[in-house]
């Protein structure tokens, strides 16, 4: 059987103690401030890609609202264009047409002055035709 003496004991308590204190001052205090201060990192690593994670979040949402945005601008300035396009073609469609109207106009004005002169000149021609036609039949010259 084991006896324990206080001899022994106290000492050994005494030692214990003082392993106790030197062991939690140079081992266990450096290795749970490492501990802590790595905790600490993770902890801040976290909240700094939290952060970033948001401002990205932020900055995706600003450039889909920018790039929305630009897109209604693009359209709304190509369909005013487009409208401006079709009122310039609208315009230069009724010029061309009233150009070619008045063109018309003047050439069936020649066209008629033409018919009129080349009927009166046919005129003139089928009388003094008919004149000597009628004078070689008759043999006689018509007044």
């Amino acid at each position: 059987m084991i006896h324990l003496s206080p001899n022994l004991i106290i000492p050994a308590i005494i030692f214990l103690l003082i392993l106790m204190w030197v062991l939690n001052r140079w081992l266990y205090r450096p290795v749970l401030k490492v501990l802590d201060d790595r905790q600490a990192i993770v902890e801040g690593a976290a909240r700094d890609a939290a952060d970033a994670e948001a401002k990205i979040a932020a900055l995706s949402e600003e450039y889909d609202n920018a790039l929305q945005h630009s897109r209604r601008v693009a359209k709304a300035t190509g369909n005013q264009a487009q409208t401006e396009a079709l009122g310039a073609e609208k315009e230069i469609l009724s010029a061309a047409h009233h150009q070619a109207e008045a063109f018309m106009d003047k050439a069936l004005v020649a066209l008629e002055k033409s018919a009129d002169a080349a009927r009166e000149e046919l005129g003139e021609h089928a009388e003094t035709l008919s004149r000597e036609v009628s004078s070689r039949i008759l043999g006689r010259a018509l007044r």
